[in-house]
């Protein structure tokens, strides 16, 4: 087999392959040996069938097998002879046709990473907002608390919902082309600020506590946070599975030690106040971090492969399916849409670059992950997941899940350089400027 490469773009590469006929016979003769071991042919003993006859009835799929297997070849034939950093398996583009007797020639299309470099990574002027803890979030997690240690209690003298309930509820539906559904869905119909939908808590208000195969309709806005849902139609068929009233403690001491918390509730106000300030500090945190990614990008063009993009969109639409309650596509969820498709590509190859500079700046500066590192954040993940680190990190290098581990922590030290190298300034976010924490779910 020749391989010979010519470049297509920064990000492809051509495979121009020749695979002399001796090499395919040797294949289509072990192909059908193997095929004659398994067909059963009426006037012919198992394993018996001539290969005439076998190639009268399957020349077609053995040759395609024989092709296949052919570009798999050169595919690994051109990255280790090569050096080809592949990042997907080779396209081609026209029907691969073998002749008796005769060479075979085709192309194929690699996609690669290419060729990363960084340069001019210091020196960013980054902005950072300030702490600043709203009231309303500090109520709103005091009701959280309150609601983790409320009683439900069945609902006497009404017979529709209100917002004093939590109810559960079956739907099942569309939000514009896409299929949605949820066999059990628990809402709390007086807390909007974690609401599914907007306007969904409004369409149930009044249903009746028995309802059943009741058809709502939202029309989600325009300005939806969401943007792969924003101004789409859903339409829902929703059943009342239960409902329960609320009945939330009083805020006393008692219930400040409930909570575990503290021993009064001056000490709990506090203790929400100080966690509040550790969850915008780690926010502010991420939003620095991706404003120092977006410089680099800006300050550090590069090609990036279609197949490294199309990773990022799939896993975006199984992020949404799962959000929805939507089923996986391979077991006959609803596939995706060039319209969600084109709201999940936004940001998708910024986001692959950024991936990719940030491995290159590790590489360059010789920041590495180390095993200490490594344990620290597997002792981290399995603190929040309740299981024992040496438990997880056995199952995450079962799965492979420890060279994400390493790959992330290279990344968040790449991060960390440009960050150190930066001059950054305290200043509220301009109106209209996006931040995480204006996007806080």
């Amino acid at each position: 087999m020749q391989v010979q490469i010519e470049e297509v773009s920064a990000v492809e590469k051509k495979l121009i392959v020749e695979v002399p006929w001796a090499s395919i016979d040797g294949k289509l003769g072990k192909s059908y040996r193997d095929l004659a071991k398994q067909v059963n042919l009426k006037g012919f003993r198992k394993g018996k069938v001539p290969r005439s006859v076998l190639e009268r009835m399957f020349s077609e799929r053995v040759h395609a097998e024989v092709a296949g297997e052919l570009v798999r070849e050169s595919f690994i034939t051109a990255v280790t002879e090569h050096k080809l950093d592949a990042v997907a398996e080779p396209r081609v583009d026209s029907k691969i046709e073998i002749t008796k007797g005769k060479p075979l020639n085709f192309e194929a299309i690699i996609e690669v990473k290419g060729e990363v470099k960084v340069e001019n990574f210091k020196g960013m002027e980054l902005n950072k907002r300030p702490l600043k803890i709203d009231q309303d979030d500090l109520d709103h997690t005091l009701m959280h608390l309150r609601m983790n240690h409320m009683d439900l209690l069945p609902i006497e003298g009404r017979n529709v919902l209100s917002n004093e309930d939590m109810v559960t509820i079956s739907l099942k539906g569309t939000i514009g082309d896409d299929e949605v559904e949820r066999p059990e869905l628990n809402l709390d119909l007086g807390d909007d600020h974690h609401e599914p939908l907007p306007g969904m808590h409004a369409a149930l208000i009044g249903l009746a506590l028995d309802a059943k195969d009741v058809d709502i309709e939202i029309q989600i806005p325009e300005d939806h946070k969401e943007e792969q849902i924003a101004g789409k139609l859903a339409k829902f068929t929703i059943s009342v599975i239960d409902a329960k009233l609320k009945d939330l403690p009083e805020l006393t001491d008692d219930f400040a030690k409930d909570t575990g918390k503290a021993e009064t509730m001056d000490e709990l106000l506090a203790e929400i106040r100080k966690e509040a300030e550790e969850r915008q500090i780690q926010q502010i945190t991420q939003e620095l971090n991706q404003a120092a990614i977006d410089e680099l990008v800006k300050r550090n063009p590069i090609a990036v492969a279609g197949a490294l993009t199309e990773r990022v969109i799939q896993n975006r639409f199984q992020r949404l399916q799962q959000m929805m309650g939507m089923p996986p596509g391979q077991n006959g969820g609803p596939p995706l849409d060039e319209d969600t498709r084109q709201h999940l590509a936004k940001g998708a190859e910024d986001e692959v670059r950024g991936q990719l500079l940030l491995d290159a700046l590790a590489d360059s500066e010789k920041l590495e992950a180390s095993d200490e590192d490594v344990d620290a954040r597997v002792a981290d993940i399995a603190k929040r997941s309740g299981k024992t680190a040496g438990r997880l990190k056995a199952e995450m290098a079962r799965d492979g899940r420890l060279d994400n581990i390493r790959f992330q922590l290279r990344q968040d030290k790449a991060v960390a350089l440009l960050i150190e190298n930066a001059t950054v300034t305290e200043k509220e976010p301009e109106p209209g400027e996006h931040s995480d924490h204006d996007h806080d779910h």
